[in-house]
């Protein structure tokens, strides 16, 4: 692929590294000669596809961390840094969300949700960007945020499907929008190299549990494409953004929806 040459040899840090993107996200780089440095509550996943690939132990490591826990972050960064020597990517991929009606939500909701999409946005980028100024080093992030950060979901095509996006999910990625604009343009001020963006997915199909037909049918009608995305199709725009060829691209927000979002 057309940079390939910038994945091998570099160190990403990755959160949500047990899930659909960032399982994938985690075996594009580390099959292209990268090295992963994996957080997520859950590992399991991750750790058996590790031994399926049969990664070399060189190529990774997969800690459980509860990022919305600064001390407990900074802890196994430090362990990655100690294993891999440096970091050069960061992608804060790790998110939650709930399912309940609004009208239900609770504080534990809303708690689980912004602790994982906002808090754990932000140790990350803190505690990455001051290991990029204190070693006076250069280096890139991109945060996922979704196309509900951007519109709110139609109730109409949730027919079948239990997983209608709640009000505190939309807000929480907005939330990262509004994130990532902000160290793009202000963190040159405060003495640190780095370039940093978002991308913005849109449905994406599960494979493993794919959601139900007829909301696949009504979502895909509402989609230029005439479908649902595949995981890969957001793989690789990441890997762009924290790419040379992105060089000139700081705090954009790539949205990643089949044209969804363009009627």
């Amino acid at each position: 692929m057309m940079f390939d040459n910038e994945i091998e040899n570099k160190i990403f840090l990755i959160t949500g590294v047990n899930g659909q993107i960032g399982s994938l996200l985690c075996e594009t780089i580390i099959d292209k000669g990268g090295s992963v440095l994996g957080l997520d509550l859950e590992i399991s996943k991750i750790q058996s596809l590790s031994k399926k690939k049969k990664w070399s132990p060189n190529s990774y490591l997969f800690l459980k961390t509860d990022i919305s826990n600064e001390k407990n972050t900074k802890k196994n960064f430090n362990l990655g840094l100690k294993k891999f020597k440096k970091i050069n990517f960061l992608v804060n991929n790790a998110g939650a969300s709930i399912f309940t009606n609004w009208q239900n939500r609770t504080e534990k909701d809303i708690d689980i949700v912004t602790n994982a999409n906002l808090k754990g946005t932000l140790n990350l980028i803190k505690i990455f960007s001051l290991y990029l100024k204190n070693n006076k080093k250069f280096g890139a992030i991109v945060n996922v945020a979704s196309l509900y950060g951007i519109v709110s979901p139609d109730p109409r095509i949730y027919t079948d499907s239990k997983r209608r996006n709640s009000e505190i999910y939309g807000a929480t990625k907005a939330g990262i929008i509004q994130i990532t604009k902000y160290f793009a343009t202000n963190s040159k001020y405060d003495g640190i190299k780095i370039r940093i963006n978002a991308v913005a997915p849109g449905g994406i199909l599960n494979e493993k549990n794919p959601q139900g037909k007829d909301f696949q049918k009504r979502y895909s009608n509402k989609c230029p494409e005439n479908r649902m995305g595949s995981a890969i199709e957001v793989v690789w725009p990441i890997l762009f953004l924290l790419s040379k060829k992105a060089s000139y691209i700081n705090g954009h927000t790539l949205v990643i929806d089949g044209g969804f979002t363009a009627w």
